[in-house]
């Protein structure tokens, strides 16, 4: 078991990496209070701010952070991260609690952190700022697709030598680009030649919309009504990212060797 796994040799690796990335965490926290400032100052001024802005830098640290932060892994890296007296599974085990617990909670602390001292400002435009940097919209479903976006993005760590990030993102836009091609062609072999008809004295533009609205929220209502359908999702959500960390613990045992 030692082999694969020690706990005292695991917090000696942790604490070496925590050490040699404190440097990040200062930079990703001294960013977004900056960006916190600018957006309550903005709001302040103008009525305006950027939360969205901040929230979407923050998805893109997290989702990101294994390519922007991690040096390269291959036949040029240091010879100490190689002959470290750690295993494969603790080297893994430490970047994933990097990427996927510290930075994360470190964001969201930041954040969760400024937005109580400004809450307690008694100037209503700074507490209006607040209440829009809450996380009343943050649900646990986002977590799964931060988790799944970050898992391909971790994969894409070990797999690129370089620009890891871009060559992710390629990936996906290709992906996504196919998946909807294929929708479209699916639509159009099993609707081609279908005509709709509506009866009723309203018009017909009126009619259409209503029918569509009408035929919309209902397939949404059985759809999450479908037991089979959200056992489904709940399963693929968490296959994904553990498949991909499973995938890149490989490679990282790969490359090691």
């Amino acid at each position: 078991m030692n082999v694969v796994f020690n706990i005292n040799r695991f917090i000696n690796l942790e604490k070496r990496n925590i050490f040699l990335s404190k440097m990040q965490y200062i930079y990703i926290a001294s960013s977004l209070a900056g960006l916190y400032i600018l957006s309550m100052l903005l709001h302040i001024l103008t009525g305006s701010n950027f939360a969205e802005f901040i929230y979407f830098i923050a998805y893109v640290v997290i989702v990101g952070g294994p390519c922007f932060f991690e040096k390269n892994i291959n036949k040029h890296s240091s010879i100490f991260d190689f002959t470290l007296p750690t295993s494969t599974f603790e080297d893994f085990l430490s970047i994933w609690i990097k990427y996927v617990l510290l930075i994360p909670v470190s964001i969201f602390l930041v954040i969760l952190i400024l937005n109580l001292v400004t809450g307690i400002i008694p100037i209503e435009a700074i507490q209006e700022h607040a209440r829009d940097m809450s996380f009343s919209n943050f649900s646990f479903n986002r977590i799964h697709k931060i988790l799944a976006f970050q898992s391909v993005f971790m994969l894409g760590y070990f797999y690129f030598k370089r620009y890891a990030f871009a060559k992710t993102s390629l990936i996906i836009l290709v992906l996504f680009v196919i998946l909807v091609f294929i929708g479209v062609i699916l639509g159009y072999v099993f609707f081609s030649g279908e005509e709709l008809h509506f009866n009723g004295n309203m018009e017909h533009d009126k009619s259409f919309s209503m029918g569509y609205t009408l035929g919309r929220t209902m397939g949404e209502a059985e759809l999450r009504k479908d037991l089979i359908i959200n056992i489904c999702d709940t399963v693929t959500s968490i296959i994904i990212p553990v498949g991909m960390w499973i995938v890149s613990y490989l490679k990282l045992k790969e490359t090691e060797i």
